[in-house]
C-alpha cells in the first residue's frame, strides 16, 4: 500500500488533525535503539524551532540548543542535553527522504483540503549544495494556493529530471479533486497519465519543449477568424505604478489537433495575454503564453489555476530571501534534501498559525525576540 494511501487510512482513524509533534514522532528512525542517545523527535524539533529563529544548518542548531536549553525544556525532554553538530549532521543526513516527507504528507493532508484547489508543482535548484559529481539537487515541491502550504516535495539531480520527479511526488500526494499547475517542463504525456490516474485535473504551460503542439496552436489561437469563437475572461489589477491586465481565451475546439488522443483528458486549450503598463514611465510590456487542460471550458477558472501558479514561485522567492537556501553548501548525500524539508516545515508552522499578524520574516522576528511567543506556538503546533 502505497505512502498516500496509508495516509489516509491513519485520518480516517483519528478523525482530527494531526499536530506537528505526531508528524514528526512518526518519521522512521535508522539508527540502533541502544545507541541511540537524542531521540530522533527532539533532534527534529530542535532543528525546526532553529530554523524559525535563523539558523541554517547543523552548527547553527547546535548553538541555538544550548543558547536555548532552558526555553527547549518547558517542551521537550532532553534528557541528554543538546545534541553536537555532527550529530545533527550526520542524523539529518540520513534520515531517509521519502519516510521523512510520507510523515510530513500525512501531517499536511490531516489539515488541508485539497478538493477544488489549485495543486502548483515547480522545482529549484540548490545552487550550492552542488553533488560529488557537480550536479545542482533540484527540489520538486508541491504548493497548496488555497492554503499556502508546502504539501510534499522530492529530489531530481537537476532540473531537467523534473520531468522523472513529478510522477514520484504525485505517487505520494492526495491530490482527488484538484486541479495540478505545472510550467512547461511537466508538459509530458506520462505526467498528464499520473495526474488524471490521481484525480486530479491539469492546466498545463506549453513552450519549445513540445515544439509541435506549440506552434499549432499558437497558430490556431492567434487565427482571429476563430478567436471570435474562443470564451474569454480578463482580470485588470493596478498598483504600485503598474496596471496588469491579462486576458484568457479558452476553446475545447480541438479536433483539428491530430495528436490530441495522446494526451489523456486533453479537453480545452487556453491562451493568455498578459500586459503591464508602468503609469511613470508610459511603456507596455507583454507576453503570449499557451495552456493544454483537462478542464471543461470555463476561462475565468482556468485565468485563476495560471495565476495561482504563481505562489509556488512566491515561496521559492521567500526560501532564498528569508532563509538563505541558495547559499546553503549542504552537500551529503540526503542532508540538502532534508533540509529543504524542514524549511518547508517552518513555512508550513508559520503560515497556520495565526497568533500572530504579518509575513514569514515578520512571524519569524517576532519569534526570535520573544521566547514566550515561539514557546506559545511550539506548544500548539
Amino acid at each position: 500500500m502505497d505512502p498516500a494511501t496509508l495516509a489516509r487510512h491513519a485520518l480516517e482513524a483519528l478523525k482530527r488533525p494531526l499536530t506537528l509533534k505526531e508528524a514528526l514522532s512518526s518519521v522512521v528512525d535508522f539508527r540502533i535503539d541502544r545507541r541511540k542517545k537524542f531521540p530522533l523527535f527532539e533532534i527534529l524539533m530542535i532543528a525546526v524551532c532553529a530554523m524559525i529563529d535563523g539558523a541554517r544548518g547543523p552548527t547553527d542548531f547546535e548553538r541555538f540548543g544550548k543558547a536555548k536549553l532552558r526555553l527547549l525544556r518547558k517542551f521537550l525532554p532532553l534528557r541528554n542535553g543538546i545534541p553536537s553538530h555532527d550529530t545533527f549532521r550526520r542524523v539529518l543526513g540520513k534520515i531517509d527522504p521519502k519516510r521523512f516527507n510520507a510523515a510530513l504528507v500525512e501531517w499536511l493532508e490531516s489539515v488541508a483540503d485539497v478538493n477544488g484547489d489549485v495543486i502548483s508543482i515547480d522545482g529549484k535548484l540548490l545552487r550550492r549544495a552542488l553533488t560529488k559529481d557537480g550536479k545542482m539537487p533540484c527540489i520538486v515541491s508541491a504548493y497548496s494556493s488555497r492554503t499556502k502550504l508546502v504539501i510534499g516535495q522530492v529530489k531530481a539531480d537537476e532540473k531537467s529530471n523534473e520531468i522523472t520527479a513529478i510522477p514520484d511526488l504525485l505517487d505520494v500526494l492526495y491530490v482527488k479533486g484538484a486541479i495540478v499547475t505545472i510550467d512547461a517542463a511537466g508538459c509530458q504525456k506520462r505526467i498528464v497519465r499520473k495526474i488524471l490516474r490521481r484525480g486530479a485535473g491539469y492546466v498545463i504551460s506549453l513552450k519549445g519543449n513540445q515544439s509541435t503542439m506549440h506552434d499549432e496552436i499558437r497558430a490556431f489561437m492567434q487565427d482571429q477568424s476563430f478567436r471570435k469563437k474562443f470564451r474569454k475572461a480578463k482580470t485588470v489589477d493596478k498598483g504600485h505604478g503598474r496596471v496588469e491586465t491579462r486576458t484568457c481565451w479558452q476553446t475545447d475546439d480541438i479536433g483539428w489537433f491530430e495528436d490530441k488522443d495522446k494526451w489523456a483528458g486533453l479537453r480545452s486549450v487556453c491562451m493568455v495575454e498578459s500586459t503591464v503598463y508602468d503609469t511613470s514611465t508610459k511603456k507596455t510590456t507583454g507576453e503570449t503564453r499557451f495552456f493544454i487542460s483537462s478542464l471543461p471550458v470555463d476561462p475565468k477558472r482556468a485565468l485563476e489555476a495560471i495565476r495561482a501558479h504563481w505562489g509556488v514561485e512566491a515561496m521559492h522567492w521567500i526560501l532564498d530571501m528569508d532563509f538563505d537556501e541558495d547559499r546553503s553548501r549542504a552537500r551529503r548525500e540526503g542532508l540538502a534534501e532534508n533540509l529543504a524539508m524542514l524549511r518547508h516545515v517552518v513555512i508550513n508552522v508559520l503560515r497556520l498559525d495565526k497568533s500572530l499578524f504579518g509575513g514569514i520574516s515578520v512571524k519569524r522576528k517576532e519569534l526570535t525576540w520573544d521566547d514566550d511567543k515561539l514557546l506559545g506556538l511550539m506548544l500548539a503546533a
